[in-house]
């Protein structure tokens, strides 16, 4: 089976998991409270243990100056998606500062845990969920800094916080058991620390393996809640849609590709590039007076069209 076959088989898969979250929902078998409970239980403990497991697990792990790559280019990567995320959206006309703010989010941070682990396992195999892993400690620096910021144009004037309390906040939001279970995953994998067939390894596995169901089963389900009309209506969101799932991750391999020699490493990164947008996007929305509307649009079309670009994807990094 070549490439595209493959990817866009376990793009069907996805969907038919996410499907049933939609019927589940429509049944009344799912609701907002239990899709919140199972979301909690996914980021906080299935999540993190798929990440340690995929090193425990991990019967060919890198070594440590192959790690210090991974984190280097992606490091990179989110640098210049951070600078095209911060200028593209000043050229779409007529934008309030909290929907541009709303619009580079978007563009900048992808859903790299919550769905981007699962694609990478289903598409590349086990070795790139731990690729994957070390491909998340830049994001969460990135998203609690500068995309809190983004989100936080236009918001309601309130009297700021002391740079001290500012810092604190900042290390408080990146100790989240995914970032704490990165850090874990990094340091197992560059002791060269492995369980594979082991008490501990198996039990973090089969933790683990609900992450994919069950992530996709709640994206169906809040799916199934939103009025395709509404959020299909307007033009800015496909825009940015595009920019996030094609073009920023397509630039993005022809700028990479002659420094990366690792086909694996270019492809965790241009593909984990290409997710639909960050979910945590919306709740920052929320927490901080942004366009809670633009950024639930460019979520549920992000996450419908990347059905369909994530196989280009994988096509282009093979």
């Amino acid at each position: 089976m070549d490439i595209f076959s493959h990817a866009a088989f376990q793009m069907i898969e996805l969907t038919l998991l996410a499907a049933a979250g939609v019927i589940a929902r429509k049944l009344d078998f799912m609701n907002s409270a239990f899709d919140t409970m199972l979301s909690r239980l996914v980021m906080n403990f299935s999540l993190p243990a798929l990440m340690i497991s995929s090193v425990l697990n991990n019967t060919g792990l890198p070594d440590f100056a192959t790690i210090m790559r991974i984190l280097g280019f992606s490091m990179l990567a989110y640098v210049l998606m951070m600078v095209v995320s911060y200028l593209v959206p000043r050229l779409y006309p007529n934008l309030e500062p909290a929907t541009r703010g709303a619009h580079s989010f978007m563009m900048g941070f992808g859903n790299t845990s919550f769905v981007g682990l699962p694609i990478l396992n289903a598409i590349f195999g086990p070795a790139a969920v731990f690729y994957g892993v070390i491909n998340n400690i830049p994001f969460n620096i990135f998203a609690f800094t500068c995309g809190e910021a983004m989100i936080k144009q236009g918001g309601a004037p309130k009297a700021g916080p002391s740079l001290k309390r500012r810092v604190k906040k900042v290390l408080r939001n990146l100790m989240n058991p995914a970032m704490i279970a990165c850090i874990v995953a990094l340091v197992l994998a560059s002791l060269g620390i492995t369980d594979n067939g082991g008490l501990v390894g198996n039990t973090l596995n089969y933790i683990g393996q609900m992450t994919v169901p069950a992530s996709m089963l709640i994206i169906g389900s809040t799916l199934a809640t939103m009025s395709p009309k509404e959020m299909l209506s307007h033009a800015k969101p496909y825009v940015t849609s595009v920019m996030r799932l094609l073009v920023i991750p397509v630039a993005l391999f022809f700028a990479m590709r002659p420094f990366i020699d690792d086909p694996l490493i270019l492809g965790v990164i241009v593909v984990g590039a290409g997710m639909p947008v960050a979910s945590m996007g919306t709740m920052m929305a929320l927490m901080y007076d942004g366009d809670v509307k633009a950024m639930s649009q460019g979520t549920f079309i992000t996450t419908v069209l990347a059905l369909a670009t994530i196989p280009l994807l994988a096509v282009l990094v093979s």
